[in-house]
């Protein structure tokens, strides 16, 4: 396509040069736009628990493990109320849920007689595929 554009050039070399440099920076990689869905929904502070993050989240009952792998046990489930508490996240093993698939997992802190725990981040509102929350801080 660029050829046919500046073989049809009459502008001479200083409009073939333009036209250039316009492609150029057209296909360059830090000049296009981001292949990467947009977070509509980061975790934010949690303005009660210093250092903790709320996280909205979908589903119900989501399996929380005791490592950031699908295959760890599962020991416990998310709290109800859409969101969940989070301190940091961590990449782990490949979670796949329908067509969604992530090797993120947030890290819930530990509480009373349940350490912490991990949950794919599938089931964060928000984001995509493979992408760490824009909210959270990595472990």
């Amino acid at each position: 396509m660029l050829t046919g554009i500046l073989s049809r050039s009459h502008a001479g070399t200083r409009g073939v040069a333009a036209v250039a440099l316009a492609a150029g920076l057209l296909l360059s990689p830090g000049l296009t736009s981001s292949a990467r869905a947009a977070d509509s929904a980061p975790c934010t502070p949690d303005p009660d628990y210093r250092g903790l993050y709320r996280c909205p989240i979908w589903g119900t009952d989501v399996n929380l493990r005791s490592r950031p792998d699908p295959e760890a046990p599962v020991v416990a489930t998310s709290p109800p109320g859409g969101w969940l508490l989070a301190e940091c996240q961590v990449k782990g093993g490949r979670a796949t849920y329908g067509g969604y698939s992530h090797t993120w997992w947030v890290k819930a802190p530990a509480r009373g007689a349940v350490p912490a725990t991990y949950m794919s981040e599938i089931f964060l509102v928000g984001g995509g595929d493979d992408e760490p929350d824009s909210g959270l801080p990595v472990c």
